[in-house]
């Protein structure tokens, strides 16, 4: 068979059923199978950088490997900024670019980027972990291999870029697909669990919270954190990023503590209470932290448990570095047994998360969920996208003022059910991250959350999911503005803020012309009955919610700290 066969085979075997892909003269070899392996769907995106961002949210949604293709040089440095999103959310992505033949190499050539020309491998190897030519057809199982296992190891986006003439070559050859035993990477340091056992256990050390982020989700041990803190009643906070992995109505949730934080989570952490904070999953990054702030280190202790050590201690120092699978650290920690300590300060935790509940409402300005005000306050379009949206649909949150409302107010009932590129923040990822979860897990609702200055970014993949009929619930909050950005601009003048404004779009209508659906919402009473109507349409239904671009976001407790940071710099 020929190399393009190969590829596309062993990817199947390895568990990919959908590849993303945007066409191209130095991919042309791999067209027929793409359309001819069986167990393949293979899906044309309206850009390169879409088809990335289908990979990232296939891989997030699956727990596996996100495929995408692309011509090299222009193709494949077009997926830039989506695999330098999922490398800061460590998402396993593999792009596969084409390339031109091994004799033009540096010969000026057409779209030669290969090492002798621009060499996109060098420009991707930042922002990937393996960025490799298949420069032989006898190393394709070699360096497969390598990317793959590298990828879901060590959870970040890898590139294999494939001369058109390599491509063509005969290949007979054997594909082991990389197994769960090696792609879990279930290591552990026992010693150092044991050790942060002992100090949680410890008589002085009793008001113990939790701060889990997303790594507790690749690591699968959502259900053991659920498990570890009803045992021994530790109140959950979590970072914006790891937002889901505990049920918001659960007695012992905080919900989510840093950029877009809930009040609960803030007071808590930053209580001079608490003893011992375990932080699991997270790298601790600027949102993660409330901008650094060092009131959230505890009075005794703090236990960091995480893949990377690199992430241990880069923020803060940890009494207690535990380096390991956070899934396997909390299946550990959910079965403890005779751990007396712990036990015993069950009723001091209780105390605290209610006298941190007696502080106020779980969520600030709680009361603009009520709001009648036309157009509508992104409070209420929120709390109404909720109540008409079932339990157990997934939420893609783009990026931009909308982040925030929907981290404030959009409880998260079931976990796996929300997906958001937050470390990195590219505007427009959203849409295109939407789809390829929809694909991984087709059984489930899906809602985009958006924004009108991100669709006008990533918005022609709407056709995409028109064409491949995938029904998905667009929730464009339209303020006609680059919102966060207005806020900025409208303390420098009006020329600034007219530099923010979105005017004269017609985005039902743009939907309607990609081959979608959708309505305009003008009020807040009409919005369940606009959802009810998106869910039932088979294709993408884009609601354009008229919303109010001069509501602060609901990030008052940041911005007080970044201005803190600011004035200490």
């Amino acid at each position: 068979m020929q190399v393009t066969e190969y590829i596309v085979r062993a990817l199947r075997d390895q568990g990919v059923s959908h590849l993303f892909v945007d066409l191209g003269g130095l991919n042309d070899n791999f067209m027929p199978p793409f359309t001819g392996t069986d167990g393949v769907r293979t899906l044309v995106a309206a850009f390169e950088g879409g088809a990335a961002y289908m990979a990232d949210g296939f891989a997030r949604a699956s727990g596996g490997l996100g495929v995408c293709f692309g011509i090299g040089g222009p193709g494949v440095l077009n997926m830039a900024t989506a695999l330098a999103a999922a490398r800061s959310d460590r998402s396993p992505v593999l792009a596969i670019s084409g390339e031109v033949a091994r004799s033009w190499e540096g010969m000026g050539g057409f779209q030669d980027a290969s090492g002798a020309g621009l060499d996109d491998t060098d420009a991707l190897r930042r922002l990937t972990g393996v960025s490799l030519s298949i420069s032989s057809r006898a190393v394709v199982p070699h360096h497969l291999r390598h990317a793959i296992t590298h990828a879901l190891t060590r959870r970040m986006p890898v590139h294999l870029s494939v001369p058109v003439d390599v491509q063509k070559a005969e290949i007979d050859a054997a594909w082991s697909p990389v197994g769960p035993d090696l792609a879990a990477n279930r290591a552990l340091d026992l010693g150092a669990l044991q050790r942060a056992i002992a100090l949680m256990a410890a008589p002085d050390h009793r008001n113990i919270v939790i701060l889990a982020g997303p790594g507790v989700q690749y690591a699968d041990g959502v259900d053991s954190l659920k498990t570890f803190a009803e045992r021994f009643e530790i109140p959950v906070a979590t970072t914006l990023s790891g937002k889901g992995l505990f049920p918001d109505d659960h007695r012992l949730a905080l919900g989510v503590f840093g950029y877009g934080g809930s009040r609960w989570a803030i007071d808590a952490i930053c209580s001079e209470e608490v003893d011992v904070l375990l932080v699991i999953g997270s790298g601790l990054s600027q949102r993660d932290t409330m901008q650094w702030d060092p009131r959230m280190l505890p009075a005794k202790a703090l236990v960091h448990v995480e893949t990377d050590p690199l992430l241990i201690g880069r923020t803060w120092a940890s009494e207690v570095p535990v380096v390991g699978n956070a899934g396997e650290a909390l299946r550990h920690l959910a079965g403890l047994d005779g751990v007396d300590g712990l036990e015993a300060g069950r009723a001091d935790r209780r105390a605290f998360l209610e006298s941190v509940r007696a502080g106020g409402p779980r969520r600030y300005n709680s009361e603009d969920m009520e709001s009648d005000a036309v157009p509508m306050h992104p409070a209420r379009v929120v709390a109404e996208l909720r109540a008409a949206f079932p339990d157990n649909g997934v939420l893609c949150v783009d990026s931009g003022a909308h982040r925030a409302w929907f981290a404030e107010y959009w409880a998260i009932r079931q976990p796996h059910t929300h997906f958001s590129l937050t470390n990195f923040g590219p505007m427009g990822g959203a849409l295109p991250l939407g789809i390829g979860a929809k694909l991984a897990r087709p059984e489930r609702p899906l809602m985009v959350a958006t924004g009108d200055g991100c669709m006008l970014m990533h918005g022609m993949e709407l056709h995409t999911a028109a064409r491949e009929k995938i029904p998905m619930v667009i929730a464009l909050m339209n303020n006609r503005s680059y919102g966060n950005i207005y806020f900025r601009a409208s303390k420098l003048g009006l020329g600034p803020e007219r530099l923010t404004d979105i005017t004269g779009i017609d985005w039902v209508g743009f939907a309607k012309s990609m081959g979608g659906d959708g309505e305009r919402v003008e009020t807040p009473d009409r919005i369940a009955g606009a959802v009810e109507r998106a869910c039932q349409t088979q294709g993408p239904y884009l609601l354009d919610l008229n919303t109010d671009k001069t509501c602060p976001t609901p990030v008052g407790a940041w911005r007080e700290r970044q201005k803190e940071w600011e004035d200490n710099d």
